[in-house]
């Protein structure tokens, strides 16, 4: 019979008293041999001096990881592992919970389910094996710090794993191995706890936390899951797509659309083809498992089939399945950090965005929540009902879910459908990011080979050291995914309705973003391969077509060596250029002195920059908003980097005193450190550092304040529309048949005798969210990147691309003893635009470059 969380060991109904008591005593006398073996397993009040979800109190990552440590010593069910470091150096780890005998063969069961996982075995060795192993459930906390309640849940759960000895758990134990991260990203907790005691019990104790909760991505940390460009990403993809390939992956969030108390699967519509339908199928079949559960235990507002949709690939629910695995996202109530809140019933909306109602039972949404308190304890007993759901799902079906995996993977080992292979020439115009290309699909688990000799496909001969991947392979559905155009489907609302918006981008070709070529091979090759093996990072070069040459070039600034451009792009290096040619070079470069503005506002797009710069080295500062105000940045700085957000937000910022929440009118109040722009004060003196002689980069929507404080004779034709921190984007301020672009790759013809754009090609792809274009007026106004004019497109979707074919959406104005450089578009965009790169950090070496 079913229990609910605050019953994990005992039994709800349908047992004898007699029996019941029977199992407890057996289990009290097994308990305490294993207390005098282990010691005392502590709860976690205990150990934190309060129960998770206690008002107003968090448990900071310190405290989480030695509660972890406790366990591991005291029972014999969990293991604790570290598997990698933080962006910031703190470890991160892994509890691996199962039965005692489970944990002793737990290599063999690893194997097994590797081998399973990738189709090694033949068919009855498979049979025998998944008869054998054991079901892999995944299950992290603390993706997005702020949404704090599934790191809190952590220890709840691991603690009821360890100490329970109803018959349910000791099936879950016997038939699965649970990997529980209990926080997956450790910076940003202790960021987030320590701002919150800073500010509970003041005016203050639900402001936003105004620093990126990821050292670089901050909510993008969810949206890194195919670049694979953050160290935690990079670890946590080894463990779940090279090592121990679990059959379910359930990733825990905390923003459902309100007055929902949790959202689960099933997604709402497009489905992605490239997952496959039994995977889909089964992740229908987990959410129905926890909605059932849900209404068994009287839990309420749970909502399926709104907002999150299955056609994206990135986040860490979605790239598992394209690995043939059932990526589950759940989305629980906050209450603001560990703050209760309260909800008259009577205010809450009458509809959700799609017009479904919340207050009257629907499909989707059978048991409306009707108001009331909500608490942080609360939306851990959700998250415990959802985690218990799911393992007993996967304990009862454990066969069928290691069956599952291996037919899958095998089907696609044996696809005949096209393509059959990629091919990656080694001659590339950028040969660094292809490399950097090829080690990211390896790193996701994709088997990539390269030619031992050469050899002809599609009509084409490649030479020995080509890449070769395969499309006969276990992960088909991830590689062809990344490798071939996005085509978003045409959902309309009606019959002539709207198009439904993307959850987050629509389109995401990674050759395509990365600019290499790629050839798509669509019948049996002959070739002699042999395994890629470990890819090493690409060596620095001096051609500056590839990205690799900015870290030759600050090797050599760091040397003392002498670098110039030639006019048409060429590197020059003093003693090793041709003498005559380095003397008649156009610029002198010098290390960069770039100033990276840096907002109240958590802004990720920053965020991505400041990757970028480390990425490459670039020497950077980061001013807030008295940085500016206090002036004097010419003598400092060549360059001011603006990263995309309006013109209104970098001039006013977040405002002071109290601001009422639009979801669940709750209101918040910022710290007034923390509050405001760079104000008219600051204004004038990001003017006066370009009259000075200083250059000012603007991105996307950031390049409205240049627009409309400067007199540079231009005219924006769009309004910017900037993905939201939760996914899909906000409504655009023109009209949707006007132009509206959600995240795709467009088409763009680029002039690479300009120097921003020195080392790009004629012709490439960028991607664009929103973005804008010009209209120019003024003729020194030199624009270098022009959206395609026909055959816009290239991956994704979007509507009313007439109103920006052939526009300038990149382009260079003088101001004074300065410049003005403006991106319609962001050149950085996550990490994952290798292509458009070089135009961003020519800029900047540009900034700090003399004209000879």
């Amino acid at each position: 019979m079913y229990k609910t969380n605050a019953e994990f060991g005992s039994v709800r109904s349908g047992h004898s008293i007699i029996v019941h008591n029977m199992v407890r005593r057996v289990a009290l006398t097994l308990f305490l041999g294993l207390v005098s073996l282990f010691g005392a397993i502590p709860t976690p009040k205990d150990h934190f001096g309060f129960t998770p979800g206690d008002d107003r109190k968090l448990a900071d990552y310190a405290q989480i990881t030695s509660y972890f440590e406790k366990l591991a010593r005291t029972s014999d069910r969990l293991k604790w592992v570290e598997f990698g470091k933080t962006s910031e150096g703190r470890p991160m780890c892994l509890a691996i919970i199962s039965s005692p005998r489970n944990l002793r063969n737990l290599e063999r069961y690893k194997e097994i389910n590797r081998s399973l996982a990738l189709a090694l075995y033949d068919p009855d060795r498979a049979r025998r094996a998944a008869a054998e192993g054991k079901a892999i459930v995944w299950i992290d906390s603390g993706l997005h710090a702020t949404e704090v309640a599934p790191a809190q849940h952590a220890p709840e759960l691991a603690y009821r794993m360890v100490t329970a000895s109803d018959p349910r758990t000791q099936r879950v134990l016997d038939n699965v191995i649970l990997l529980q991260v209990p926080v997956i990203n450790p910076d940003g907790l202790d960021m987030v706890v320590k701002w919150y005691r800073q500010n509970v019990g003041t005016p203050y104790e639900l402001a936003p936390l105004p620093f990126l909760y990821q050292k670089y991505a901050g909510h993008d940390n969810n949206r890194d899951w195919f670049m694979l460009n953050l160290t935690e990403t990079r670890h946590v993809s080894r463990l779940l797509f090279q090592e121990w390939f679990p059959q379910i992956v359930y990733n825990q969030h905390q923003q459902p659309a309100f007055p929902a108390r949790i959202f689960i699967p099933p997604y709402a519509e497009p489905l992605n083809p490239n997952i496959p339908a039994a995977v889909m199928q089964g992740i229908n079949l987990i959410g129905a498992a926890m909605a059932e559960r849900f209404a068994l235990e009287g839990k309420t507002g749970v909502l399926s089939y709104f907002g999150f949709d299955a056609w994206w690939n990135g986040g860490l629910r979605s790239a598992p399945a394209f690995h043939n695995m059932h990526g589950i996202l759940t989305e629980t109530a906050a209450s603001g950090y560990a703050t209760p809140r309260d909800y008259d019933p009577a205010k809450l909306p009458e509809r959700f965005a799609n017009g479904m109602p919340t207050k009257h039972p629907g499909v989707f949404y059978p048991q409306p929540w009707v108001g009331g308190r909500w608490t942080l304890r609360d939306a851990i007993e959700y998250m415990l009902t959802a985690d218990r759901a799911i393992l007993e799902l996967a304990a009862e079906r454990r066969e069928e879910f290691l069956t599952k995996a291996y037919v899958i993977a095998r089907s696609h080992r044996e696809s005949q459908a096209k393509p059959y292979a990629y091919v990656i020439p080694p001659e590339q115009w950028d040969r660094s990011s292809a490399v950097e290309m090829v080690r990211r699909l390896a790193w996701a688990g994709v088997e990539v080979q390269r030619a031992v000799e050469a050899f002809q496909a599609g009509g084409k001969t490649y030479p020995k050291g080509a890449w070769v991947i395969s499309a006969r392979q276990p992960f088909r559905g991830y590689l062809v995914d990344l490798m071939e155009p996005q085509k978003y489907p045409e959902i309309r609302t009606g019959v002539s309705g709207p198009t439904k918006r993307p959850y987050d981008i629509a389109g995401w070709t990674l050759c395509m973003s990365m600019g290499v070529a790629v050839d798509r091979i669509d019948e049996p090759l002959s070739a002699k391969l042999e395994p890629a093996g470990e890819i090493g990072a690409p060596a620095p070069s001096l051609d500056h077509r590839e990205n690799a040459s900015f870290l030759a070039t600050i090797d050599l600034l760091h040397k003392g060596a002498k670098v110039r451009w030639a006019g048409d792009g060429k590197i020059l290096v003093s003693g090793v250029s041709d003498a005559g040619e380095f003397e008649k070079g156009a610029w002198e470069l010098s290390r960069p002195r770039v100033a990276l503005y840096q907002p109240w506002t958590a802004n990720i797009d920053t965020g991505w920059i400041q990757w970028l710069f480390d990425t490459y080295r670039i020497p950077y500062e980061t001013l807030s908003n008295p940085d500016i105000r206090k002036g004097g940045l010419r003598a400092r700085f060549d360059t001011l980097v603006l990263a995309s957000q309006s013109a209104a937000s970098i001039l006013s910022g977040t405002r002071s005193g109290p601001v009422r929440a639009a979801s669940g009118g709750v209101e918040t109040q910022q710290r007034p450190e923390y509050t405001g722009g760079i104000g008219d004060e600051g204004l004038t003196e990001i003017l006066k550092f370009v009259e000075q002689g200083g250059t000012l980069i603007a991105i996307d929507a950031a390049t409205q304040l240049p627009e409309q404080k400067m007199q540079l004779g231009i005219k924006g034709l769009l309004r910017n529309t900037l993905p939201s921190e939760g996914g899909g984007t906000e409504q655009p301020e023109v009209p949707r048949d006007a132009y509206y672009c959600p995240g795709s790759l467009l088409r763009i013809t680029v002039d690479n005798t300009h120097p921003v754009a020195f080392g790009m090609p004629k012709e490439a792809t960028a991607f664009v969210s929103g973005g804008q274009v010009w209209e120019v007026t003024n003729p020194s106004v030199r624009p270098f990147v022009h959206f395609a004019s026909a055959n816009l497109l290239a991956s994704g979707w979007i509507s009313g691309e007439q109103a920006v074919r052939g526009k300038p959406v990149a382009l260079e104005a003088k101001q004074g003893q300065g410049r003005v450089l403006l991106f319609g578009f962001r050149p950085h965009f996550r990490g994952q635009t290798f292509g458009t790169f070089k135009l961003l950090l020519n800029a900047v070496y540009l900034g700090s470059a003399r004209k000879l």
